[in-house]
This record gives structure tokens, sequence and C-alpha cells, in this order.
């Protein structure tokens, strides 16, 4: 059987690509607001805000309170600040590899100004798609309830990251069939790495779930920093309009997931991860079949 083969064969996998597809509207909405937008991207500071804030209570209140319950927890602060260094380091060698990219087409094509800041977003953006991808995969093979709010909360975040992306490749002065290209490349690496992430982790041992959720939990958190320092200096009116959007995507996304998580109760909605088709089928071959039984 090969890898697609075991990614597709079972309907926990299915059930995951749903998710990831329904987190990747984000991107697909971001990008519109980009085009319609165009490359004018001065005030972003309301929805980075917003974004910032949704991710900050992806993490206090969908991630922690699960791993606290799986994990020592003296263990967690330490494991999210690996998962946040992981992240910084990673963003680093996207931007050296967008500068040079951007200094590259300069020389090629001759450009008076600098494209350097549109391929070093582009670039961060995979780090960014790629970590939440992997994030959702994870919450998946831990908890259905869990990846459902998680995929909820990553589909709001994805519209500042495809708005920022969007608006990345126009600096660039891409051709538009180009640019939905690469959009539709950052949305394939999201759903890939959920996927792989959720038959990784399968295949390979469930003992270290709880450790890598801590892991990527702190690389959300230092990735919501990030999109919250991303905003250019604000002052006065602007620097509170801000404010409120923070408190507000963090208000809005923690009420959202408590009122999901009384109706996952009153559904009787499964708690139990996605299963993996090698796990079922070897259920399925221990099971005693009829008309046998012990001897």
């Amino acid at each position: 059987m090969t890898i697609a083969d075991t990614i597709f064969a079972a309907q926990g996998r299915s059930h995951a690509l749903l998710l990831t597809t329904f987190a990747s509207v984000g991107l697909i909405v971001g990008a519109i607001l980009a085009e319609r937008a165009g490359s004018d991207f001065r005030r972003p500071g309301l929805l980075l805000s917003g974004a910032s804030g949704v991710l900050f209570a992806l993490v206090a209140v969908v991630f922690t309170p699960f791993v606290q319950s799986t994990v020592e927890r003296w263990l967690v602060p330490l494991l999210f600040m690996a998962g946040g260094a992981t992240y910084i380091l990673l963003c680093r060698i996207a931007e050296t590899f967008g500068r040079r990219a951007g200094e590259r087409r300069k020389r090629l094509h001759e450009r008076g100004d600098d494209p350097s800041p549109g391929a070093t977003v582009s670039a961060v953006a995979i780090i960014d798609l790629i970590g939440s991808g992997i994030a959702l995969g994870l919450a998946a093979a831990a908890s259905v309830t869990l990846a459902i709010l998680v995929a909820i909360g990553l589909a709001a975040v994805n519209i500042s990251t495809s708005r920022r992306l969007g608006a990345g490749l126009m600096s660039l002065e891409l051709r538009r069939m180009d640019r939905i290209a690469a959009i539709v490349m950052h949305a394939l690496a999201f759903n890939a790495a959920a996927l792989l992430a959720l038959w990784a982790i399968h295949s390979v041992d469930n003992y270290g779930l709880p450790w890598l959720l801590a892991f990527f939990g702190g690389l959300l958190l230092v990735a919501a920093a990030r999109t919250l320092i991303a905003n250019p200096q604000e002052f006065g009116a602007a620097q509170q309009r801000s404010l409120i959007a923070f408190v507000g995507g963090f208000a809005i996304y923690a009420l959202l997931a408590a009122g999901a998580g009384e109706v996952f109760d009153a559904l009787d909605i499964s708690k139990s991860g996605l299963e993996h088709p090698a796990e079922r089928s070897l259920a399925a071959s221990n099971d005693p079949q009829p008309g046998t039984g012990d001897q």
C-alpha cells in the first residue's frame, strides 16, 4: 500500500481533509481581499490585531487545558519555549532566503524598488501555514472536538495570512495567474502538512502526541506575537482600534470555543482522535469471527 493509499484509506483521513479544507477557506477569503485592495497594505492593523487575538485565544483556551491534562505542568512552559524558539529560527531562515530572492529579482529585472519585503512575506507565510497545518493534524489525532475548534480558529487566522501574502506577491509585480498559483501552492502546503502530521503521529508512536501539541502550541503563540508586532507603529485612535481588535478577536473566539464545547457535549460528539487505517484494520483482525471463539 502506498502512502497515498494509506492517507485516504480511512474515513478518519477524510474527516481530517474536511477540517483542513474548511480552514483553507480563510486563505481564499484573504486572497480575495488582497486582490480587491491591491498592493496597498498600509492599514492592516485591525486585521492583524484580530488574527493575533484569535491565535492567543486558540493557545490559551484550547491547547493549554488539553496539554496540561496530559503533560506535567512544569514541562509545558519548556515545550512552549522550544516551539517558540524553533519558530523564530525558521522565520530567520525564511527571511534570509526571502531577502536573497528579492535581491536576485531586483538584479534580473533591473527594478528601482526593493522587492525583498514581498519575497520575505511569502517565505514566512510558508512557515506559518506549515506550522499551523501540523498543529491541526496533531489536534485531529488527539481529539475530534479539539480539531474542530482549531480548524475554526485557523480559518480566521488564515484570512490575515493570505491577505499579507497576497499583498507581498503584488509587490513582486507577479501576474494574477501567478499570484493565484502561489496562493494555491501555499494552501496545498497547509493541507499536506496537516494530513502528513496526522498520518505520521499514528504511524510512529502516539506517546509523544501531548508533547508535540505543547511544542506547536508554543509555536502558534510566538506566531501570534509576531503577527501582533508586525503592525506599523500606531498612535492615538489607531492604536486604540488595534487594541480593541485584539481583545475582540480573543474574546469572540474564546466565547465561540466555550459555546462549541457545550454543543459538543449536548450532541455527545466523541472526544477521541481520528483513527488511523492501520489501527482500524488491526482491531478488525483481532475481533473474533462469527462461530469461532476460545476452545
